[in-house]
């Protein structure tokens, strides 16, 4: 579609298929054959064989690799040495194919948890310059164990999001790469596995503030959710749902032209989301 943005969202699983089988061969075939603008992927692994069926890879380096095209930044949530003096880190990726102006890691909260099971969180927020214009695209993955982390990353998204900037701010993207502003600067998109239902508090509380709109509600008005994970009889989980989302601040509704679940694929526990926006040249 010509005047037109994608962005892709996936949790790929360290490239782990339904099978259990880690091929990052069919990660890359699947994101060619979408070809989205940007792509934002979630369990990307460093030298982290302790993973079920992982070897010791660098996985951002063997994206970087295939995907050329696409400028990346790297906001893992695990982040360990090893006696080898390699890192052993675990988190989200994010490629832009247009000029990536400032991206930052940012630490999401984590109250003590009310589980014996919790990971470190992060967001990657990168402000991407397309066609003379900004846009803020957030990448996250919440917390799976802990409902009170996970409660307290989504009231973090929400407080993020940047009421005003100074006029003609967050068109010009005059930040450096690093990312010298706060907040989460509109128009902004949030995606990834976020680790909870539609029907869940968390979703409630996530809709609630009129900071974000999820942008299935406005492509699928009055549609159930696809679901996002357990189409292809993975280990986990037991029944398929939704948890894996596209998000937009109100400034994006009007141009939300299509949010779509690609079920096809088995390359990971989870399938790709792909936003469609509409974009001024």
């Amino acid at each position: 579609m010509k005047n037109a943005v994608t962005i892709m969202s996936w949790n790929v699983q360290w490239g782990r298929g339904a099978d259990c089988r880690v091929d990052w061969h069919r990660i890359i075939a699947e994101i060619r054959r979408i070809a989205p603008d940007i792509v934002v992927l979630q369990e990307v692994a460093q030298h982290y064989p302790e993973l079920p069926d992982n070897d010791d890879a660098d996985q951002v380096a063997i994206l970087a690799a295939a995907l050329p095209e696409y400028a990346g930044c790297y906001a893992p949530g695990i982040d360990t040495a090893r006696s080898d003096g390699r890192r052993k880190r675990f988190g989200n990726w994010l490629g832009s194919r247009h000029p990536i102006r400032a991206w930052r890691s940012v630490a999401l909260p984590a109250p003590p948890a009310t589980t014996a099971k919790w990971l470190p969180r992060t967001a990657v927020v990168a402000e991407v310059a397309i066609a003379g214009r900004m846009l803020t695209v957030v990448g996250t993955h919440l917390e799976y164990y802990c409902a009170r982390q996970r409660m307290a990353q989504v009231e973090a998204l929400k407080r993020m999001v940047v009421e005003s900037v100074p006029s003609g701010e967050a068109q010009t993207g005059d930040a450096q790469a690093g990312g010298s502003r706060k907040g989460i600067v509109p128009p902004a998109v949030l995606v990834g596995d976020l680790n909870f239902s539609p029907q869940s508090p968390e979703y409630r509380a996530l809709a609630a503030g009129n900071r974000w709109v999820d942008a299935w509600t406005v492509a699928h008005p009055g549609k159930p959710h696809a679901h996002t994970v357990g189409l292809h009889g993975a280990p986990w989980p037991d029944h398929p749902y939704c948890c894996d989302y596209a998000w937009v601040t109100p400034d994006l509704v009007a141009q939300v032209v299509a949010v779509e679940v690609c079920t096809e694929t088995a390359a990971s526990d989870h399938q790709p989301v792909v936003l469609t926006l509409s974009w001024p040249e």
